[in-house]
């Protein structure tokens, strides 16, 4: 009777069988050692119910665009860019004329005058006016202008400020659908050796009832039962707060239990690090806010500046007049008049105010001249951090690869050598230890360098590669 010989994936562990020698060459064990090789084999096929139901599966597009249709942050930046989208048409309104209207009603204690005895009346006692304006202003002092000036790039900050959500978002759910993928391939691999070992302790209790070994072989595999289901509690867990923090990004139920594509693969990063910070310096949102800013702060100046020239206006006025509330005129005044006047207004001494007040906005700009060359620096830093993360990832991953080829060849020699009884079933329960842990150290450095490759995307101002 053969036992079981697996080939292997990196990704999937799939598994044949074939026929390999008899590992004992004594008949009464044969049946014995067979099971145990075929608990402690390096996978075993998946279980599954009938009754299982099977959640839709999720992409990562799928699963980045209803985060972006569903998040808080993602509308509060919408309404921003709404918020300064009408401040810069209300800016607008400051280079139309404006239309005003004023109704006014006047009772003098004195009308008439009293001449050698004749009283002669000089005026309505009951006095109605209505006026209307219509006023044009033609300097400002450059203030109208400047302010619209800053109203649109208050608009370009918020839509700035929208793209810098949305990847940050992106990010967080990137690294929420790669940490589903991590947990649940960690789970597998402690499912699998939580399996193998619960046969090999059966195994070893049998042999151990037979004679044939002794009980502290039992002991041994039961403790590293226990360790085992130990390790798998925690991967479950570490599943559920996964699926949890990705259903919280996008706003499903906590508990909601999804299916997510598994994409955990290694695709290579070609670019240099020179040519992606060029990326990121060009492309970091925050980055084009702290321009928006320098340039605003230097339209503050202008704005602060503008009280140092006069206000210049034109007015059309049209009155109406009368003893009643028609104002359609009396004996004394005419009904109707109008006239055209230009006003400059010029406040030309106030102590030093302007001028003071321009001082503190040229301070201003010059704060955000150096906080834009400070973040061109931590942007540098933060592409050079996100670079060699991945470079690291990636080696890690090639180093992980050649720890599963290791483990599981020490594995099939230790299995050799029990079949020549040279060694223990502690040698082979090791064995099979390390390859669970080889198995694990691949997935976790394969999440990392999937995690890595995002964080440097983001880190570059790209929701995607390009």
């Amino acid at each position: 009777m053969g036992a079981m010989h697996e080939t292997r994936n990196l990704h999937g562990y799939e598994h044949t069988n074939s026929q390999t020698p008899n590992l004992f060459g004594r008949h009464h064990i044969i049946k014995g050692f067979g099971i145990l090789l075929v608990c402690l084999a390096f996978n075993l096929l998946p279980q599954t119910t009938g009754a299982q139901k099977i959640p839709p599966l999720l992409s990562l597009k799928t699963s980045i665009e209803i985060a972006l249709e569903r998040n808080f942050s993602i509308r509060v930046a919408l309404e921003e860019i709404e918020v300064a989208r009408q401040q810069r048409k209300e800016a607008v309104t400051g280079f139309l004329p404006q239309l005003s209207a004023e109704y006014e009603y006047r009772r003098v204690s004195e009308n008439a005058t009293t001449v050698e005895g004749v009283t002669i009346p000089f005026a309505d006692r009951n006095q109605y006016k209505f006026t209307g304006t219509l006023e044009q202003p033609l300097f400002t002092g450059f203030s109208t202008l400047t302010s619209y000036q800053l109203a649109k790039l208050g608009l370009d900050v918020a839509e700035i400020q929208l793209a810098q959500a949305r990847l940050d978002l992106i990010l967080q759910v990137k690294e929420a659908y790669f940490g589903i993928l991590r947990a649940e391939r960690l789970r597998k691999v402690a499912e699998d050796s939580v399996r193998q070992l619960r046969e090999g302790v059966r195994v070893s209790a049998g042999f151990y009832q037979e004679g044939m070994r002794a009980k502290v072989d039992v002991l041994d595999a039961e403790t590293r039962l226990a360790r085992a289901e130990e390790q798998l509690i925690r991967a479950t867990n570490d599943l559920n707060v996964a699926i949890a923090r990705f259903n919280t990004l996008l706003r499903l139920p906590t508990q909601t239990q999804v299916k997510v594509e598994d994409i955990l693969t290694v695709k290579h990063y070609e670019r240099s690090y020179e040519s992606s910070r060029e990326i990121a310096l060009k492309n970091r949102p925050e980055l084009l806010e702290a321009e928006r800013n320098v340039t605003i702060s230097n339209k503050e100046v202008t704005l602060v500046k503008s009280e140092y020239y006069p206000d210049i206006a034109l007015s059309l006025n049209y009155k109406r007049r009368g003893d009643d509330l028609t104002v359609d005129g009396s004996e004394f005044v005419d009904r109707e008049t109008w006239d055209l006047v230009a006003t400059a207004t010029w406040t030309f001494f106030e102590w030093g105010k302007t001028r003071y007040a321009a001082n503190q906005q040229r301070a201003r700009s010059r704060q955000a001249i150096d906080v834009l060359e400070e973040l061109k620096n931590k942007v540098s830093l933060q592409v050079r951090t996100a670079y060699l993360t991945l470079e690291a990832a990636d080696k890690a991953i090639v180093a992980a690869k050649k720890g599963i080829i290791s483990a599981e060849e020490n594995f099939r020699m230790s299995a050799e050598r029990y079949k020549e009884e040279v060694a223990t079933a502690t040698e082979v329960l090791d064995a099979q230890t390390r390859l669970t842990e080889a198995r694990a150290n691949y997935t976790n450095a394969l999440a990392a360098f999937n995690v890595a490759r995002a964080r440097l995307i983001r880190a570059m101002g790209l929701e995607e590669e390009l």
